[in-house]
């Protein structure tokens, strides 16, 4: 039997070349190298330090497990910033924890003022 439509070589399927590996892959996850992490880890570390709380105590003020804060410390797992900041008594303690990790442009002070009430 006949094929009702007729193939030539114009009406087939062109294909396209193989591609060649001439082109290099840019690496554009710099920022997940592991001493980023364990340095970002070390600033939640040196957060609930700087708070006096024990890992129980502040994996329960930021309402998660233990296990998962210590994963954010030890820098295996992407701590989650917005949970962080949520609690107001860690805000300015994790600010300073952080600012740490930006090197020697940054200075650090603190001040204390005492307002007395007449």
């Amino acid at each position: 039997m006949a094929p009702s439509v007729a193939s030539t070589a114009e009406s087939r399927h062109r294909l396209l070349p193989e591609k060649s590996g001439g082109q290099a892959k840019a690496d554009l996850r710099k920022a997940d190298d592991d001493t980023w992490r364990l340095a970002v880890g070390q600033a939640v570390e040196d957060t609930r330090l700087l708070a006096k709380l024990s890992l129980k105590e502040f994996a329960d003020a930021v309402e998660r497990d233990e296990r998962q804060v210590a994963r954010w410390i030890a820098g295996t797992e992407r701590p989650q910033f917005d949970v962080l900041f949520a609690v107001e008594g860690f805000r300015q303690l994790l600010v300073i924890a952080l600012a740490r990790l930006a090197g020697a442009g940054v200075q650090i002070e603190t001040t204390i003022r005492i307002r007395r009430r007449a």
